[in-house]
């Protein structure tokens, strides 16, 4: 019996996936759980595993490949009968697996050459034929205006690789035919420069902000005295188990804000087939934090974080964080949440306004603590000021919650919240 191992839905705005690794070959033994592909979406890297314990019998896919929810990545069985002898194929190299599972479907032996083909394209059953090309090769192929057909391929099994599109395009511009004016390929950079693909993860922030940007949305701002708050991260650190940040303690207290002020938790949704928009309630308060890492700003969520101890608080921030960083954050840390924390104290900024992230309703930006010269019992003193910046759906949270809200919120920061320990 052959099962399919294929790419699993991984959130609800996930629709495809990059192959970054394929560490498998065809004939291999496999249990249970082991790691049989790896893929970039625009949330994460994932690990798909093997859903049983079998042999490898086909890769249907190569490295840099763009697919679909659902895609068949490799199938597996019971034997190495049911593959033929096992063929050699490296892990580094997924353009010869797919060659393999393209003579097994042709009939011929697994591991045998491929049917004979023109270059770096290969008959289908139905007498198609199939271009092998990396991705980032056809963007840079469309960019340029180069038709795939007329590049030759380089890569394993003849794949089109982005050298080869970038030596098509050279080739193409030395030929004083191809300078005749308004033949300009689609999106060139004026003056000469480089195209750089985005990735699947700027794809999707690119993709959101521009979705924000369609949603009515107000900020609100104060200055809240950050001494006291300041010295409850000093002596609940020294208490221990925990170190705490002033971004944890300030999670808290949006989670207690929020809790609070309920309507900033809902979300706007549009009506369908002809029913009116209506409002979303969460049952639980889940916090999301922005965090910059090298693939772009990435959200995880932080479930249940009003009802967590400080303690528990930290070290689900921390775990996030460290997966987020290293692009292994799972579908259940992703999406969902009633509302993100973005912080950039620690860049330096004294105040800023974030974007509301699609689906919420608020969005706090926090910049550093800045000494301040402030009026105190009828005269100067210096203080530890921190800006908080409140966005809202102004859909979901009129003027005045929003004000009650941001009131409450540096009422909390400036003392009036007891920390859940």
């Amino acid at each position: 019996m052959i099962t399919e191992v294929v790419l699993p839905q991984m959130g609800l705005e996930v629709a495809e996936g990059v192959v970054l690794a394929l560490p498998v070959e065809v004939g291999a033994t496999v249990a249970e759980g082991d790691v049989v592909a790896e893929v970039e979406t625009d949330k994460a890297i994932a690990e798909v595993p093997a859903p049983r314990a079998g042999v490898v019998t086909a890769i249907e896919v190569a490295l840099e490949d763009t697919v679909p929810i659902g895609t068949v990545l490799v199938r597996i069985g019971d034997s190495v009968d049911e593959v033929g002898e096992p063929a050699s194929v490296p892990a580094t190299e997924p353009a010869d697996a797919e060659a393999a599972a393209d003579a097994g479907a042709a009939g011929g032996p697994v591991g045998s050459a491929p049917p004979a083909s023109n270059g770096s394209a290969t008959d289908g059953a139905d007498g198609a034929r199939r271009l092998r090309a990396a991705p980032i090769a056809r963007r840079a192929a469309a960019a340029h205006g180069i038709e795939l057909e007329l590049v030759t391929g380089t890569g394993p099994s003849g794949r089109i690789t982005l050298g080869d599109v970038e030596r098509a395009v050279a080739e193409r511009d030395e030929s004083p035919a191809e300078r005749a004016p308004a033949a300009a390929p689609p999106n060139q950079v004026g003056g000469g420069g480089r195209l750089e693909p985005l990735s699947a993860t700027r794809q999707s922030i690119a993709r959101r902000l521009t979705e924000s940007q369609l949603v009515p949305q107000y900020t609100l701002t104060r200055e809240f005295d950050a001494g006291w708050l300041l010295a409850e991260k000093a002596r609940l650190t020294a208490a221990g188990p925990v170190k705490v940040g002033v971004l944890d303690l300030l999670l808290v207290a949006l989670a207690e804000t929020i809790s609070r002020h309920r309507q900033l938790a809902a979300s706007f949704v549009l009506g369908r087939d002809g029913e009116p928009p209506s409002y979303r309630h969460p049952e639980a308060i889940d916090l999301s934090v922005a965090v910059a890492t090298d693939r772009g700003l990435l959200v995880p969520v932080i479930r249940g974080a009003h009802g967590r101890t400080v303690a528990e608080l930290v070290l689900e921030r921390s775990r996030l964080v460290d997966l987020t960083r290293a692009g292994r954050l799972g579908p259940a840390d992703m999406g969902g949440a009633a509302a993100t924390l973005s912080s950039l104290g620690t860049f330096g900024v004294d105040s800023f306004t974030a974007m509301l992230n699609p689906g919420e309703s608020a969005i706090l930006a926090v910049g550093r603590a800045v000494e301040r010269l402030v009026p105190r019992e009828r005269g100067i003193a210096v203080a530890p000021m921190i800006s908080l910046t409140f966005t809202f759906d102004h859909r979901v949270v009129d003027g005045a919650v929003g004000g009650a809200a941001l009131a409450e919120l540096a009422d909390l920061l400036e003392g009036g919240i007891e920390w859940p320990l």
